[in-house]
């Protein structure tokens, strides 16, 4: 018994499709396998984002539980713990409530040190603040030149609405710090700007810093 031609044409193999027709039958099954490709990586990154979103709301509430429970040193170690195993979405909270923890304590150092973790994980706009929390800890942890270093690196890409502020840290921050060239430039950027309500401050801090800089330079010469 002979084949029909219907079952022969069901039968048939990839050498049987004429040439000018098997390129564009494997581009399609090709194709149709990068489809599913980018199907299983999209479900699979939507995955990814329910899961973020949910490891996320899982350390917030973490936060919480600590916030209300625990105080002081016991506090300020849970939440160490939880800013190591918490996802990048949930970082600055923790850091920003270790930060107030450890100030609280008087541990200014270890205040700075999350305050500059808040710096690195928090959204654009939250990064200065962080910055001069961090600055304001290392001055009270003794640390005036480290945080002057902090404060220029902020004034060079802080937004322009913060410049007032970061110039009246930096003066105050950079005298501390024996650094007078460095208190006097910002004291006269202050002057500059125009709006200051305490200007005659400014002048007599601008006039003595100027004392200071030219006894500095004689002695140097």
């Amino acid at each position: 018994m002979t084949d029909s031609p219907a079952s022969q044409h069901g039968s048939a193999k990839p050498s049987d499709i004429p040439a000018a027709l098997r390129l564009p039958v494997q581009y399609w099954r090709h194709s149709l396998a990068a489809a599913a490709i980018v199907l299983v990586a999209a479900g699979g990154y939507a995955l990814f984002g329910v899961y973020q979103k949910g490891q996320v709301e899982k350390a917030e509430a973490a936060l919480g539980e600590i916030i209300t429970t625990k105080a002081g040193a016991d506090r300020v170690a849970a939440l160490e713990t939880l800013a190591k195993s918490a996802p990048e979405g949930a970082k600055a909270g923790i850091y920003l409530e270790l930060a107030k923890t450890a100030q609280g304590l008087g541990d200014f150092t270890k205040a700075a040190s999350a305050f500059e973790a808040v710096a690195k994980s928090a959204p654009s706009g939250m990064k200065t603040i962080a910055g001069l929390g961090e600055a304001a800890a290392l001055s009270r942890a003794g640390q005036d030149a480290k945080a002057v270093d902090v404060l220029e690196s902020l004034a060079a890409k802080a937004p322009k609405i913060f410049a007032m502020t970061i110039d009246r840290q930096l003066a105050v921050t950079a005298e501390a710090a024996g650094q007078w060239q460095k208190a006097l430039a910002a004291y006269e950027r202050m002057k500059a700007d125009g709006n200051v309500q305490n200007a005659s401050f400014i002048d007599a801090r601008i006039a003595d810093l100027k004392g200071k800089t030219a006894g500095a330079a004689k002695t140097n010469g």
